[in-house]
């Protein structure tokens, strides 16, 4: 084969790869989305305060600075986050960061104080973003929690 067409093939596989991550994985990361490394659960207390559990695969984490949080159609707003202790780790595509391995418990302190007329629901949408080990990361995930009443709150 000429160089020119052993430099051409190798440009063709890597534009492939990247715009098809999933054929070049192997095992358990290529056959699922991120949502299926990342479980998302929710409780709501009458304290006003959101409390979600992120389970997170052994294989994959999820990065500190990927997280945001927003209240869907109310003017309840999101007063603080409380996050726990990060991990350290050297990325190899965002070089050093902080992560969350294994179970994750963010709390969110809610202000109902701006809310005119008040709502039997609410939704609050929560962005992540990881990788798994094997050097596959995933777009940004978009889980939406929703609460049918609100008893107690406000």
């Amino acid at each position: 084969m000429t160089r020119i067409f052993v430099v051409y093939r190798c440009i063709v596989v890597f534009c492939i790869l990247c715009c098809f991550p999933q054929l070049g994985l192997s095992g358990e990361v290529a056959a699922h989305g991120a949502n299926e490394f990342y479980k998302l659960s929710a409780t709501l207390s009458t304290s006003n305060k959101l409390a979600l559990t992120y389970n997170i695969d052994p294989c994959c984490y999820l990065y500190k600075r990927g997280f945001s949080f927003q209240v869907l159609g109310s003017d309840v707003v999101v007063s603080h986050i409380s996050l726990p202790e990060s991990l350290r780790h050297n990325d190899e595509f965002f070089g050093d960061v902080e992560i969350y391995r294994g179970e994750v418990l963010i709390v969110l302190d809610l202000d109902f104080s701006r809310v005119v007329v008040p709502s039997d629901s609410l939704s609050i949408a929560a962005e992540h973003q990881g990788c798994a080990d094997e050097g596959i990361c995933f777009l940004p995930d978009r889980n939406v929690v929703r609460f049918a009443t609100l008893p107690g709150l406000l």
